[in-house]
């Protein structure tokens, strides 16, 4: 019987069973489809289409848009293991300066779905009875994956406050800002020490 895996454009779910090869573009996945035996495992190399992140309300989104990931599935006597795994380059505008950073996202998430377990830990959300949704998973992977800061460059220098000029480019004609007169006296005792060192009473004073 011909088990290769079977990408439908509708419903994005493959058919199949063992070590499988390439889905053309995967959404969701039929496990019964697999056929696995309790204790047997599947291997998919499938492109999986992300949909675009919204984060501070700027776009971000995955370059390319349907990237290739490695799918590994395994069923358990009780239950299902997942393994997703793969490599992307996310495009969104920099929280510094808001021109086009492009951060490597490495994703490796895994999930498992234990029948009847009521442990959060032991669920999927990504499970819809026996239909993996492989693409919301996979966005919210990579949202995981991503960079605490999304920056064009690590030293990105950002925007001036004042008139918005990209100060990568070099600085811009804006006056230094007004120093806060809240910090003066702070200012003024960090000058003296410097200069004068700290008082003999100060010395003196014990621990």
């Amino acid at each position: 019987m011909d088990r290769r895996p079977a990408a439908r454009q509708r419903s994005g779910s493959a058919r199949g069973a063992g070590r499988l090869g390439e889905v053309e573009r995967l959404a969701e996945l039929d496990l019964h489809g697999l056929d696995l035996p309790p204790g047997g495992a599947c291997a998919l190399e499938v492109t999986v289409p992300i949909a675009p992140l919204q984060i501070g309300g700027q776009e971000y989104r995955a370059e390319p848009d349907a990237p290739r990931l490695s799918l590994e599935v395994v069923q358990l006597i009780n239950g299902w293991h997942f393994r997703l795994r793969g490599r992307l380059v996310v495009v969104g505008p920099c929280w510094r300066c808001l021109e086009p950073a492009h951060p490597d996202v490495i994703v490796d998430a895994s999930e498992v779905a234990i029948d009847g377990a009521d442990d959060p830990e032991m669920t999927s959300l990504y499970l819809r009875g026996e239909v993996l949704e492989v693409a919301q998973w996979a966005r919210d992977a990579v949202a995981e994956a991503l960079p605490p800061a999304i920056l064009c460059e690590e030293g990105c220098a950002g925007m001036c406050v004042t008139c918005g000029a990209n100060l990568n480019a070099g600085p811009c004609a804006c006056p230094p800002p007004a120093s806060d007169a809240r910090w003066s006296a702070l200012a003024d005792l960090a000058a003296r020490l410097s200069t004068e060192g700290p008082r003999e009473d100060d010395q003196a004073r014990p621990n």
